[in-house]
């Protein structure tokens, strides 16, 4: 290892706290580091090489000059660091692969009528914060749940739902009432709540109020519920998170439980590159990158060894949450056995997946490199329009996560406003309504594919300007005819195009490529998602036209038949005793449907009705 040529430099660093920088010989930062006394600090580096890891010992061969920034204490030295990591993304530095912030559950106190709502990051307000939620599935769940037993606005309701009273008609301090009771579910006080929820339904009941008093025991019974599914693992019943740190051949695996008033809400695995650091370094790096502005920040947090700047972190911390915040390494009881869980959790993580699994990771990766996309398309939404001559319109929208068909996410839309063959306004309506609903939600995909070429595609970048989405990637993915004659068997020539924003040109792959074949299925499946749903509406659309020509038969009564045969053919092979059977069947109707059907006229124009 040559140095020698930064002795010097190093002679000259103060001994205040502050950052230092490595820099190779072009100018660009190798690492980032920060120091309580620089000087010290940067000479370790030179002292006792054979003890350094390998990926310090890279590091310090292409060293070409030291750069350092002078802060007033170790707490400013930290966020700096910070910064200057997300800003230059060193090569050396350890780097958190997945540093997407989880969702929380926002109460907005400060409201006249507060509301509960779905989000990724934490204001500095003064609503109310509950999470993070291992998965914006189980954040969801959890909403529903509380629209269940509590009346209260959430972000579920686009619209005012029906179930609940215009809320300018709700007297502010009985709505103040549920929203104190919601508070209370949510921070875990469930025995309190159900308590004061006995003490309200004896005197409902008193005042002779049974319906209300009935509400009130139902609501009991939902929260009891609740209660016998929640497991208690700490009888602290402080918000805690809990992390564990286990090293692989390959990645340093790191396991984050999550800790509410004692109740365990899930936990998060996540993906270091390998390294030889000391474990409380890794830790501290990953303490630094996890938290901060706009996350949740927990009373306590529980790491297996003692971090070397444990006090700062606390300090910096405590200044974002405006509460006292402990790091705190416990060697036995109660806290050992969490960190014990995270462990065993984090081994888990770290066991290899299978060979599937890692070449979708290659394949997704491989397409975020090829097509140039902001994010590695771990979520794809796709759209799909499906109408004839504009008839019975409908659009559809698939979801793949992790490469994989996540049909619970599948949707469909009936078009509204396009009441002529427009597929470009039906595309705009389409994205408006899901996107409109998935902003409340705050829960968007890595990529938006789209069935078509710059025209779909200037549709969906036109949508999430006017809803002012950033971050998404958008795709149209278009089959166009190649010229120079029919292709084998006398078959057209296609070619697949692909569809940039940023590009002029669209991008076209290799007919067998994997990438292009994984589009493909995605885009069959939104089409294969569109013409199903399509069928069920022009079918319905067809027995609607069909029944409402049979003279003195009106929309009530067709939709008894339907209800009672299943199907218009069904219908069609009743005889008039058979069509007295239908409920609130009389026998001149019955004759009227029969005579409808079996009359020379019908069997001539309308051969083999379905």
């Amino acid at each position: 290892m040559q140095l020698e040529h930064l002795e010097e430099k190093i002679e000259c660093l103060s001994t205040n706290p502050g950052v230092y920088l490595f820099k190779d010989a072009q100018g660009n930062i190798l690492y980032v580091g920060k120091a309580a006394n620089l000087e010290h600090r940067v000479r370790s580096y030179l002292q006792k090489p054979f003890e350094k890891d390998l990926k310090t010992l890279t590091m310090l061969e292409q060293a070409a000059d030291i750069e350092t920034i002078i802060t007033d204490t170790e707490k400013e030295a930290l966020i700096l660091e910070d910064n200057l990591i997300k800003q230059y993304h060193p090569r050396y530095n350890i780097k958190l692969r997945d540093d997407k912030d989880y969702p929380c559950l926002r109460l907005s106190v400060e409201e006249e009528y507060p509301a509960l709502s779905i989000v990724r990051r934490i204001r500095k307000d003064r609503s109310l914060y509950f999470g993070p939620y291992p998965s914006a599935h189980s954040l969801r769940e959890t909403l529903k749940l509380i629209r269940r037993i509590f009346p209260i606005r959430t972000s579920l309701d686009t619209k005012f739902t029906r179930r609940l009273p215009s809320w300018g008609k709700v007297e502010p301090a009985g709505y103040r009432e549920v929203v104190h009771q919601v508070r209370m579910f949510l921070e875990g006080k469930n025995e309190s709540l159900i308590a004061s929820l006995k003490k309200k339904m004896a005197g409902e009941a008193n005042r002779l109020n049974f319906e209300s008093a009935a509400r009130i025991r139902d609501q009991i019974e939902h929260i009891r519920k609740v209660i016998e599914k929640q497991k208690i693992i700490s009888r602290e019943f402080l918000d805690q998170d809990v992390i564990a740190l286990v090293r692989g051949e390959e990645k340093v695996a790191i396991y984050l439980l999550f800790l509410r008033r004692g109740k365990l809400l899930g936990g998060r695995g996540f993906g270091l590159p390998p390294s030889e650091l000391p474990e409380g370094e890794i830790l501290e790096s990953f303490i630094q990158q996890y938290y901060g502005p706009g996350k949740f920040i927990p009373q306590q947090i529980l790491v297996p060894a003692v971090l070397p700047g444990h006090r700062v972190i606390e300090e910096w911390l405590g200044e974002e949450k405006k509460k006292k915040v402990r790091i705190l390494a416990p060697s036995r009881g109660e806290k050992w056995n969490l960190i014990k869980m995270a462990r065993e959790n984090a081994e888990n993580f770290l066991l290899p997946r299978s060979g599937r699994e890692e070449d979708m990771d290659k394949l997704l990766s491989a397409l975020q490199e090829e097509l140039h996309l902001l994010n590695i398309p771990r979520r794809i939404e796709a759209f799909d329009i499906s109408d004839i001559l504009g008839l019975y319109a409908v659009g559809s929208m698939v979801c793949f996560r992790e490469g994989k068909p996540d049909k619970e996410r599948y949707r469909h839309f009936k078009i509204k406003t396009a009441a002529v063959a427009d597929d470009y306004k039906m595309m705009r309506e389409v994205l408006l309504r899901r996107y409109r609903k998935v902003l409340s939600e705050d829960e968007l995909p890595d990529l938006v594919v789209v069935d078509g070429g710059r025209g779909q595609l200037n549709v969906a970048r036109e949508v999430f300007q006017e809803l002012e989405i950033q971050g998404v990637d958008l795709l149209g993915l278009a089959k166009e005819r190649i010229e120079g004659g029919p292709g084998p068997w006398g078959m057209e020539k296609t070619e697949e195009k692909i569809f940039h924003p940023q590009f002029a040109e669209p991008f076209i792959l290799e007919r067998h490529s994997p990438l292009l074949n994984f589009l493909d299925r995605i885009r069959d499946e939104a089409h294969r998602f569109a013409i199903a749903y399509h069928k069920k509406i022009r079918g319905k659309g067809t027995i609607k036209s069909r029944l409402g020509e049979i003279p003195g038969i009106g929309t009530a009564r067709q939709k008894v038949l339907l209800e009672f045969y299943g199907t218009v053919e069904k219908i069609r092979e009743a005889t008039v005793e058979e069509l007295l059977r239908v409920p609130g069947m009389n026998r001149r109707t019955a004759q009227t449907v029969f005579h409808f059907f079996h009359s020379p006229k019908d069997n001539h124009q309308n051969p083999g009705i379905p």
